[in-house]
This record gives structure tokens, C-alpha cells and sequence, in this order.
């Protein structure tokens, strides 16, 4: 089994390991449209017109309007990743986990909504662009250059 670097978070004074792979994109995607848990996620919204038809710009990309945070996107996103991170470092170390229930997380957690939002986008961010068992650290610094 190859090694995987798990970055750790803090929630109601408890530290869990929280890891975003194919396998949680999959469980979000059972549950809601992957586009729409990211826009949640960051708190977008899709701007309709009157027949609740997407407007787009000149460029042909969706309209958003911000603040609008999905929190049960928050809290599956959330309780997936720590759920695989988790799984992950049961795997690595030999030990037995219990899975983090949904409810159990939203209780807890005690962070700011956007740092929240942040922390989950941040994760599901370096899923869909870190190159397997990739640091956190390296994608935080292609970040940098892409901006």
C-alpha cells in the first residue's frame, strides 16, 4: 500500500484526518450533482431569469450570485472527507476506525462558515488538481504561480 500524506484538521477540539479522493467524489455525487455541492460549498448561486432559466454572460459562463452557502453540502462534504481520511490512516497504521456520523460533525464543528467553506473547497480543490499522494504543500505553491 502506498503511502499517503493526510493533512489533519481541528473541529470541537478534536483532531481528524481529512482526505479527498475519487471514492468521496463518488459518495457526494450518490447524494447531489457534483457542480451544484461545489457551488454550495463556496456559497454561489446560479442567477435564473423569470422562467428560472440560468442567465449566462457574454462569454457564455453561469451568472453567480454569493452568500448563499449550501450547509448540508458543508457537512457531507465535510463528513466524507474526514470519513476517508479516517479509512486512510486506519489502513496505514493497522487500527481499526468508527466512521463520523453526519450529525456528529455538524454538532461539533465550531469553525466560522468561511473558513468551513474554505477547508472543504481547499480539500475537494486538491483532489481535482493534485497528482496522487502529492503534498498539500505543492499545490498550495502551484496555486500561487497560477494566479
Amino acid at each position: 500500500m502506498r503511502k499517503i500524506e493526510i493533512p489533519k484538521v481541528t473541529i470541537g477540539g478534536e483532531e481528524f484526518p481529512i482526505y479527498c479522493d475519487l471514492y468521496v467524489l463518488s459518495q457526494i455525487q450518490q447524494r447531489m450533482d457534483i457542480n451544484d455541492f461545489e457551488r454550495g460549498i463556496i456559497g454561489a448561486e446560479i442567477i435564473r431569469d423569470e422562467n428560472g432559466e440560468p442567465i449566462r454572460d457574454d462569454d457564455g459562463r453561469l451568472k453567480l450570485r454569493f452568500g448563499k452557502y449550501d450547509i448540508d453540502a458543508l457537512i457531507l462534504g465535510l463528513t466524507c472527507m474526514i470519513n476517508e481520511g479516517l479509512i486512510i490512516d486506519a489502513e496505514q497504521t493497522g487500527t481499526e476506525h468508527e466512521p463520523i456520523e453526519e450529525k456528529y460533525i455538524a454538532r461539533i464543528c465550531d469553525m466560522p462558515l468561511i473558513e468551513l467553506s474554505n477547508l472543504v473547497h481547499e480539500t475537494f480543490g486538491r483532489c481535482l488538481t493534485a497528482k496522487k499522494n502529492e503534498p498539500p504543500e505543492a499545490l498550495n505553491q502551484k496555486k500561487n504561480i497560477s494566479k
